[in-house]
Order: structure tokens, then C-alpha cells, then sequence
């Protein structure tokens, strides 16, 4: 059975359930790695839900502009969609970051940190390609054939 927390397409669903899985995990290192610096601080671990909650909602926001732009018309109205989702989104990100460094129940650098998780970890994809890629051809090997 899917899961209806949302639903855009498989592909879209996938990615962002894996990003999520990621995000929690990279929450929780970041929990234990404060824990000698900081001890056990409920700042942290509110800055952490407050950045990954925000990053979040960016990506959904995200997936359902870029599903929803196709169907616009033209390529004027779709450009001017995405323009408008992309202001709400980072208007989203921005009431989060100002509420992160304004409010003292957050930590200000665990509330930025969680936006950075889709660059990080997206990229991090790339690089591991890449270098399994190049591994493959210095060492000669070569795709198996049907």
C-alpha cells in the first residue's frame, strides 16, 4: 500500500522519501556529534525539526510546482507558476532561518544546516557516480553484454 502522506508520481514520491530517510539520519548525527559540545539541548534538536520541516515543505512545494507547471498552457504561464512558487518557497525557507535566529528555543547553525541536506546529499549522489565510473575504467572494466 502507498503511503498518502502525498503523492505525486512514483519517481517524485521515491526521491523524496529517500531525501527524508537521509534527512533523519544526518539529524541524528548531528544530535549525537553536539551532544559532547553542548550536552543533551533541546535547542538543537528544535533547530534540527525546524530546518528539516522547512526543507521539507520546500521539496514538496518544489515537486508539485514542477508537476503543475506542465499544466499551464504556455510556456509564459508555466515560467510565471514556478516564479511564483519558487518566492513561496524561499519565503518559507526565510520565515524559517529569521524564526531559527531570532527565537532562542533554536539553535540558529542546526536550523540552517537541514536546507543544505538536498544540495549535500544530491551531489553526493553525482561524485559517488562518478568516481565508481572512472574506478571502473582505469581498471578496465567493462559492461557486461546481454
Amino acid at each position: 500500500m502507498k503511503n498518502k502522506l502525498f503523492h505525486f508520481n512514483d519517481d517524485i514520491d521515491s526521491s523524496i522519501w529517500w531525501l527524508l530517510k537521509r534527512a533523519a539520519i544526518a539529524d541524528a548525527v548531528i544530535f549525537l556529534l553536539c551532544i559532547p559540545l553542548y550536552g543533551i539541548s533541546v535547542e538543537i534538536a528544535l533547530g534540527l525539526l525546524l530546518g528539516t520541516g522547512a526543507m521539507t515543505v520546500n521539496m514538496l512545494l518544489l515537486a508539485y510546482s514542477v508537476i503543475h507547471s506542465v499544466d499551464r498552457g504556455s510556456e509564459k504561464r508555466a515560467k510565471r507558476y514556478m516564479f511564483s512558487f519558487y518566492l513561496i518557497r524561499f519565503t518559507i525557507m526565510g520565515a524559517a532561518l529569521a524564526a531559527g535566529f531570532t527565537f532562542s528555543i533554536f539553535n540558529s547553525v542546526c536550523t540552517f544546516i537541514p536546507l543544505l541536506y538536498p544540495k549535500v546529499f544530491y551531489t553526493s549522489i553525482g561524485v559517488k557516480d562518478e568516481v565508481k565510473f572512472r574506478l571502473e575504467n582505469k581498471f578496465g572494466k567493462k559492461d557486461k553484454k546481454n
